[in-house]
């Protein structure tokens, strides 16, 4: 459930959503509701507050040099609300202030200047913003606001800026749940170039820095941002392999280049097996996948054999390609942050390539884990690192033992409790840094505790981590005086590879129900052998090998 509260009339606004929201009740009364500790926007059920903010009306005059006082009171009650609602994501809109008629062509713009300071004092808070003025720009002011409804009504907005305020509150909530997609699949020919590179030659396709050929620089430019995002890139390509890398080794005006992919299935096997192929390799869900094919054969072929991978419509128009690529980055790939991890999530995925080609010279699966001398930093979570935290809690499906999704908001308000400990753990070898895999969530009641959450990703699957992690868990735990612990399991569609968890880590089954199992181990707790290197919050190492 989401919160809708305004400095004007958003009733209509909340119905064009389609889904429970809680609207602030009367005009202008936002500062209220967030400073009332009975509003609604505080009932459990709320998990984003969204707070819309119509500019003009911020400043009934006009705004002069005095803007500053004027923003600091709402910014200070927006400041107040979220420190007393760490559970709780806050979105605030950016303020769309049109500039004064009057305004000489030399001279300060007061609206521009607050706008500005607005934004930048927002950003300096973290908070994940509605760019209101970047929606009124996409279809000009005059399409955006309808005046005749505000003077009625104290409603700005017209029918379509509704829409496209409601479009782009349902992205957001998609980001905030980190509902993200993993990886984009681009074919080649008729996507990063124009023509056929096997039939044109390099010297013969469409690409360039200006004319027609710029279109297709444009879609390159706004995939080689997204993989700086830390979205994947991978290519499904009908083609000759040898005359696919052409482009990439020869061509002047290429922007990606071979290394921003993370896989290259290229050849005449058919789509739906590249996109397979890929997936499996990147060892993600088709349903992580962002299928583009200017082929609408193609297409139709993926959607019919995948219909979990998503596969927009191409422009039939190629002068619409960056703008339709644009969109395909806001719908599917927005992030409500993008920290250091996502960054360098490309050199992680081909570091693991390199992992599997070192795999396959080896004569045991033991030999192999010792030879990556592994290293392990179980502890605590800390502030910095509960964005990346609460993306492993959002997207990890196969191995997460209860699937319980946490915000960024939810992991703050767990540090915060008493009874509540919640673990992060990194992992690195020498092949390099895989970030942070590992996240544990437990209560403690007296002696007793419940490890409410644990997951991992896939990525580190079936080295022996999870037996380090836990066994760290443990210890920390037992230092607390905890002489009985309960894991949890909660079957879903995705997570069959950790069912027999709990049962080949010793522990014993107390309670089979409906909703879940319970699972319990007593003092002591056992030591387990893995090949991994363990440091934990009292920073003490030891080494394990695995036998």
């Amino acid at each position: 459930m989401i919160a809708l509260i305004s400095n004007v009339t958003i009733e209509s606004l909340a119905l064009r959503l389609k889904q429970e929201t809680f609207t602030a009740p009367g005009f202008d009364t936002w500062r209220a509701e967030l400073l009332n500790p009975a509003s609604g926007v505080w009932r459990d059920e709320v998990k984003t507050v969204y707070v819309l903010l119509y500019g003009p009306a911020l400043f009934p005059e006009g705004p002069n040099k005095g803007f500053v006082q004027e923003l600091s009171g709402p910014l200070e009650v927006l400041d107040q609300a979220r420190e007393a609602h760490k559970e709780k994501t806050f979105v605030v809109s950016t303020l769309d202030l049109p500039t004064p008629p009057s305004l000489p062509l030399v001279g300060k713009n007061f609206a521009a200047r607050a706008s500005a300071w607005w934004r930048e004092r927002l950003e300096d808070m973290g908070v994940p913003l509605l760019d209101m003025a970047e929606l009124a720009a996409e279809i000009g002011r005059e399409r955006f606001y309808n005046a005749k409804t505000w003077y009625f009504g104290s409603l700005p907005f017209s029918q379509q800026g509704e829409t496209l305020l409601a479009r782009e509150i349902l992205r957001i909530e998609r980001a905030v749940k980190g509902e993200r997609k993993k990886c984009l699949v681009l074919d080649l020919d008729g996507v990063l170039w124009g023509g056929v590179v096997g039939e044109d030659g390099v010297e013969g396709i469409s690409l360039a820095s200006a004319g027609m050929g710029a279109q297709y620089r444009d879609v390159q430019r706004v995939a080689k941002e997204l993989v700086a995002q830390g979205a994947l890139l991978a290519a499904a390509s009908k083609n000759n392999p040898e005359d696919a890398l052409l482009p990439f080794k020869k061509h002047p005006h290429m922007l990606l280049k071979k290394d921003d992919f993370v896989r290259f299935e290229v050849g005449w096997n058919p789509k739906p097996e590249g996109l397979r192929a890929i997936a499996r390799g990147l060892n993600i869900g088709l349903d992580s996948l962002v299928f583009v094919d200017d082929n609408p054969v193609e297409r139709e072929a993926v959607r019919a054999a995948l219909p979990e991978v998503a596969t927009p419509d191409f422009p039939e128009d190629t002068s619409k390609l960056p703008a339709f690529m644009a969109e395909v980055a806001r719908t599917y790939f927005t992030a409500l942050r993008v920290g250091n991890e996502d960054r360098e999530k490309t050199a992680m995925y081909r570091a693991e390539l390199r992992r599997e080609e070192e795999r396959g010279a080896r004569l045991s699966l033991d030999d192999y884990l010792a030879s990556l001398e592994m290293k392990l930093d179980l502890h605590r979570l800390r502030q910095g690192e509960i964005p990346r935290a609460a993306q492993l809690s959002q997207k990890t499906n196969q191995f997460n033992l209860t699937t319980q999704r946490y915000t960024e908001a939810d992991l703050a308000s767990l540090m915060e409790d008493k009874n509540a400990r919640v673990w992060v753990a990194g992992l690195s070898d020498r092949f390099g840094d895989y970030g942070r895999v590992c996240l544990a969530a437990a209560r403690i009641t007296g002696t007793s505790a419940v490890i409410k959450n644990f997951l991992m990703s896939c990525r580190v699957m079936g080295r022996g981590v999870e037996s380090a992690v836990l066994e760290g868990v443990e210890r920390a735990l037992a230092a607390e005086n905890v002489t009985e612990i309960r894991g949890e399991y909660r079957e879903t569609r995705k997570n069959g590879p950790v069912r027999d968890f709990w049962a080949k880590m010793g522990y014993r089954l107390e309670r089979n129900e409906p909703d879940g199992e319970t699972w319990v181990l007593r003092a002591p707790f056992v030591e387990r052998n893995t090949n991994v290197e363990t440091t934990t919050d009292n920073g003490k190492r030891r080494f394990k090998r695995g036998s």
